[in-house]
């Protein structure tokens, strides 16, 4: 009987260490079976609010979770680089009361992945997708962005050269990259891209994604994502203003000691977009910092002895006073005799 109990004992301990073990933040494992990540950031549950007090759509086939980020990874795979986005609930597939679906798989969400390849200062574009309404904090910019949408490339890529109404837009349109594959696993997508996409990617580049709501939608002001209002209707979100400025983000990765709301709260909507105050959002680094590892400031050191110089005098510069002249009969010796005067015959030799 005692055994029994000790079994049963050891069990339960196990099982308690393996749970407190699951919590923990696993690096993923690759196709080869190699363990690391370029990122690997566990997100807070429970905040898919924006800034805090934003409102789901009235549309109840969209339940409280479907756009919160729990955990976003980037690692290498060979000559692919894998993204990782997993969910709070499961992914939707397919609308419940239709059946039906889109050409990737999944019906609600949207997500931005932007990228700082370079993680150097004043380099890349500042402000994010049209529609998003939130610029990039620390001078930092991305190079690369892929929009993760329903929809198949070849339409998105029609969307978006057609899209003519910005035309500073059109100039970023080469930096939006399309996903060679996107696989709904769950609760978590899956999405693989060539390096050759994304040249020079590295362990100090930078990432931030957006969790936003999917609307076939394409306007001055919304780039396939669904608006804010004031009030939830049945297909934008609630708890905004119905002036221009609030951010449609309703979930993010943010770095170590930073608050998702307070930044996403920092903007100031207004009826005219020029006058709008932008909320600035920062890039995610490896090991969830706030800055690239590659600028790091080196550690300080005391600086090494060295013996003083010997002391050189240097020649005088400037004006120089002359001293007299010194006479040679003031030194003690005599003044050799002048010369003989006028003319001397010369003597011959016999």
């Amino acid at each position: 009987m005692k055994s029994i109990k000790k079994t049963i004992l050891s069990t339960f301990i196990a099982l308690l260490v393996g749970s407190a073990g699951a919590g923990a933040a696993d690096l993923p494992v690759n196709y080869f079976y190699e363990k690391g990540a370029m990122l690997d950031v566990i997100d807070n549950i429970g905040d898919d609010k924006g800034p805090g007090y934003y409102q789901y759509p009235a549309d109840k086939r969209m339940r409280r979770g479907t756009f919160d980020i729990k955990r976003f990874s980037a690692y290498e795979e060979g000559d692919v680089i894998v993204f990782e986005i997993q969910m709070r609930n499961y992914i939707m597939r397919e609308w419940p009361d239709t059946r039906k679906s889109e050409d990737q798989g999944f019906v609600a969400n949207l997500w931005d992945i932007y990228i700082d390849i370079d993680g150097i200062e004043n380099s890349g574009y500042k402000a994010a997708l049209p529609g998003r309404d939130v610029l990039f904090a620390d001078n930092m910019g991305w190079e690369k962005v892929i929009l993760v949408s329903p929809l198949s490339e070849y339409e998105m890529f029609d969307i978006l050269r057609n899209k003519t109404d910005e035309l500073e837009f059109q100039n970023r349109v080469e930096d939006i990259v399309y996903p060679d594959y996107i696989r709904v696993q769950r609760d978590k997508v899956i999405i693989k891209i060539s390096k050759l996409k994304l040249p020079g990617i590295s362990a100090r580049s930078g990432f931030q994604t957006f969790s936003m709501g999917f609307k076939k939608i394409v306007s001055p002001n919304r780039l396939l994502n669904r608006d804010v209002r004031a009030f939830s209707t049945y297909d934008d979100f609630g708890g905004g203003h119905d002036t221009y400025g609030d951010p449609p983000i309703m979930d993010m990765i943010v770095p170590e000691g930073d608050e998702q709301y307070k930044i996403l709260r920092d903007f100031r909507s207004e009826p005219y977009r020029e006058d709008i105050e932008y909320a600035e959002v920062p890039f995610v680094y490896k090991g969830g910092k706030r800055h690239s590892p590659g600028f790091a400031k080196p550690p300080v050191s005391n600086p090494p002895v060295v013996a003083p110089a010997p002391v050189v005098k240097s020649k005088p510069t400037g004006f120089i006073r002359l001293e007299p002249v010194t006479r040679p009969e003031d030194l003690g010796f005599e003044p050799a005799p002048k010369a003989p005067e006028g003319f001397l015959p010369i003597k011959k030799k016999p």
